[in-house]
């Protein structure tokens, strides 16, 4: 993933989560701009009709940032409920792309805030697949491993499936093998990790959720999937899998059944504040077109990819059909 430097312990990866952008690098350094004020969790970036803006007592604490939020920074908000349609939700939204540098087959991202930590796989292949590496702020540094498909905790540590479809999560200091084996990976806000195995179902593969000692089967059958935390973190948060299925329908958790959604996707990503993304299927420049829930159906957005991963605060990571790695801002 282009020029990196081996590391044998990284620490929690800072993100590049200005939203200006520098003109050499196309992303500024980590630190920067990375806790946002309510206006950035709360104000959408959207076109058209415009979505109510959440208040001060609507959105809880305010973090700590050193620059105001400016609408050129503002995050996206939260996708509202599969099951919540708004009075005009909006058709499509304004999104602009910066390019990270390197190349890569999928990304992750997990934690929250000034703790977020970005990491990829991608640049040369290598036993199990291709280098695994996380976003320092400047550039990207390499782990020991190799991989096809990855996500993080929010801790900041990243579980892969590896070209064998072995599962492996990092503690800090290097690989633990998991039980089982997968295809997709999806790790919620509340650390809860959930994966598609590699047993054929209808619809796809086998879906298993982490017990912490063992894959506990769920129903259904998907080929990817992402996993939204809801709930207050303060009581309890409820994991809310999204999966796309091998017919490219979409469909969300309810705690006791799958609900489908509108449309079709070939993968989807869950942000912390509920922001969900998906790689659609009308084939486009970079891929396949990108979308993000809007309460009753999808929203375009410019661009196209071939695996997506959302942040915290609402932003997609999507990766094209050239390997390139965009930031959506």
């Amino acid at each position: 993933m282009g020029a990196r430097e081996e590391a044998r312990v990284p620490g929690r990866a800072a993100v590049a989560h200005a939203h200006g952008r520098d003109e050499e690098q196309a992303v500024l350094p980590a630190g920067r701009a990375l806790a946002r004020g309510l206006a950035g969790l709360c104000a959408a970036l959207l076109t058209g009709p415009v979505l109510t803006a959440c208040t001060a007592e609507e959105g809880g604490s305010q973090p700590a940032s050193e620059e105001p939020a400016t609408a050129e920074t503002t995050a996206p908000g939260p996708s509202p409920a599969a099951d919540q349609a708004l009075s005009e939700p909006p058709e499509s939204i304004d999104i602009a792309w910066s390019e990270l540098p390197g190349s890569t087959v999928d990304v992750g991202i997990g934690g929250v805030g000034e703790d977020q930590s970005l990491w990829a796989v991608g640049g040369g292949s290598v036993p199990g697949g291709y280098e695994i590496s996380y976003w320092n702020g400047t550039d990207w540094e390499t782990v020991e491993g190799g991989a096809v498909a990855i996500d993080v905790a929010p801790t900041g540590h990243p579980w892969v499936v590896d070209a064998e479809n072995r599962i492996l999560e990092w503690d800090g200091a290097g690989w633990i093998e998991r039980p089982g084996t997968a295809h997709d990976i999806g790790i919620g806000a509340d650390g809860s990790v959930w994966i598609v195995g590699t047993e054929p179902a209808p619809g796809g593969y086998h879906i298993y959720r982490w017990t912490e000692a063992m894959w506990e089967e769920a129903p259904g059958g998907a080929v990817a999937l992402d996993v939204y935390s809801r709930g207050d973190p303060d009581v309890r948060l409820q994991p809310e899998p999204w999966i796309v299925d091998a017919d490219g329908y979409i469909a969300r958790w309810t705690g006791s059944e799958w609900s489908r959604q509108p449309g079709t996707a070939r993968d989807v990503g869950v942000g912390a504040n509920g922001t969900v993304w998906i790689i659609g299927t009308d084939a486009v420049s970079g891929g396949y077109a990108v979308a993000t829930w809007n309460g009753e159906g999808w929203a375009s957005a410019p661009g196209g990819g071939l695996r997506v991963s959302v942040d915290a605060d609402g932003f997609p990571y999507v990766v094209t059909d050239q390997n390139k790695l965009l930031r959506g801002t």
